[in-house]
């Protein structure tokens, strides 16, 4: 938080937009930018301070009071002092309101992948498969990304258990990983690895027969698991344990390229995954219609403008 301050201190720009900035680090760069007359726009991914409180009543309950104040206060103070708020969730305008925001303050804009980039095949691209000497013939889920607090790693093992033949891939970082390395050698179909390069993405999404994300039900209010969007540009199946209520399960039901499973309900994934398994009609369905999705609202021209639109509305000079 010091060191943006600083920058911000010698850069002197026309605008911050902050996005992803843990909050006690963007308190620093808020005061940074009013220092400087700097307009300050926060772009919400995450509510912090409920994170914090779900987190601490799982591990710390004797540390909730004084800690989800202080993060509660500052989240609050720093929505209030910035100049305009982007949100990538309509849900998030619930808390927001709560806190008195005026509605004229916010815009929504929901995130997109990077569909320039995530290559949409109709086959399976092999060469990640080669690369690392994975049978061709399998049957493979493929999990990207954080694998942390938010998420549940029982899913992944409880799959792993119950498909010995299938392939679980896990390409990402966290805690969730490092429980998952005591289970590899009980069950040699988990295979980990580390977060890829960019370019090598796109080819281990299309590697994939099922892309599977999760999000925790006390999550479900303050994140949106945000790698789905790239999934839709693979144009994959997609499996997500998460509440209903959730963008990102919203997207998969109207999209209709996937599953949307309650976390807690075990047995309807492994049915899900048993079926898919079996019936190559129903994958193509769900394929084409992520790929359907992510073409009809991941036009970078309209979503620039939306931004344009705003800075124009806070009359930078």
């Amino acid at each position: 938080g010091k060191l943006l301050a600083e920058k911000i201190n010698q850069i002197k720009p026309d605008l911050v937009i902050s996005a992803n900035c843990p909050t006690l680090s963007q308190q620093y760069a808020l005061n940074a930018s009013k220092k400087n007359n700097v307009k300050f726009i926060m772009w919400i991914q995450d509510f912090y301070s409920i994170a914090v409180e779900s987190i601490l009543k799982k591990k710390f309950n004797f540390l909730i009071t004084p800690i989800t104040s202080l993060f509660k206060f500052l989240e609050k103070k720093q929505v209030h002092d910035s100049d305009h708020l982007i949100i990538i969730s309509e849900n998030f305008l619930t808390q927001l309101l709560e806190w008195k925001l005026n509605k004229d303050k916010i815009t929504y804009i929901p995130n997109w992948g990077n569909i320039n980039q995530i290559n949409f095949s109709k086959n399976k691209d092999i060469s990640f498969i080669k690369n690392n000497n994975l049978n061709i013939n399998k049957f493979r889920i493929i999990y990207t990304g954080t694998l942390g607090l938010k998420h549940n790693p029982n899913i992944i093992i409880e799959i792993a258990k119950n498909f010995p033949n299938i392939d679980i891939l896990i390409i990402g970082s966290g805690t969730g990983i490092l429980k998952l390395k005591n289970y590899t050698t009980k069950y040699n179909n988990i295979k980990l690895f580390n977060l890829l390069p960019f370019e090598e993405v796109s080819s281990a999404l299309s590697s994939a027969d099922i892309l599977l994300a999760m999000l925790n039900t006390e999550a479900g209010m303050f994140s949106v698991p945000s790698k789905i969007l790239n999934y839709l540009c693979a144009g994959k199946t997609i499996l997500l344990s998460a509440p209903k209520n959730n963008l990102a399960s919203k997207i998969i039901m109207s999209s209709k390229s996937g599953m949307v499973i309650d976390p807690e309900n075990t047995k309807d994934m492994l049915k899900f995954i048993k079926d898919v398994s079996q019936d190559q009609n129903l994958i193509k369905t769900y394929s084409i219609n992520s790929r359907k999705y992510a073409e009809e609202n991941f036009d970078l021209n309209k979503i620039s403008r939306k931004f344009e639109i705003i800075i124009e509305k806070i009359k930078i000079v």
